[in-house]
């Protein structure tokens, strides 16, 4: 049987309301790796005006050093699933998401 990724399932399964169909997820993970490749092609003088985690930093830091094509698309895989857990933090914690934080910032400039 094959391996179950942690993603495609709710925390809470007791509630029906919430379920989110695997496509969703995909799409939605998909928009956050594009969303992680903008940031990670940001400069990094504006890339620290945004609420990063020391994970997303290092991986973002980690993205610049990167040469190979093929690595850096799957480091991106890596940046989206880091962002979709920050994600989750943020809003169990109540605080501004990360996406929302960029475009408002893309919005600025």
């Amino acid at each position: 049987m094959a391996k179950k990724n942690r993603y495609q399932y709710e925390k809470n399964n007791d509630v029906q309301d919430a379920y989110i169909s695997r496509s969703q997820k995909k799409r939605d993970s998909s928009q956050l790796q594009k969303i992680g490749e903008e940031l990670a092609n940001l400069a990094p003088a504006k890339l620290a005006k945004l609420p990063l985690t020391e994970d997303l930093q290092e991986a973002f830091a980690e993205y610049r050093r990167i040469s190979n094509k093929e690595a850096k698309r799957r480091h991106l895989q890596y940046i989206g699933r880091l962002m979709r857990e920050a994600q989750e933090e943020s809003e169990a914690e109540g605080r501004e998401d990360l996406a929302a934080a960029y475009l408002e910032m893309k919005e600025d400039l």
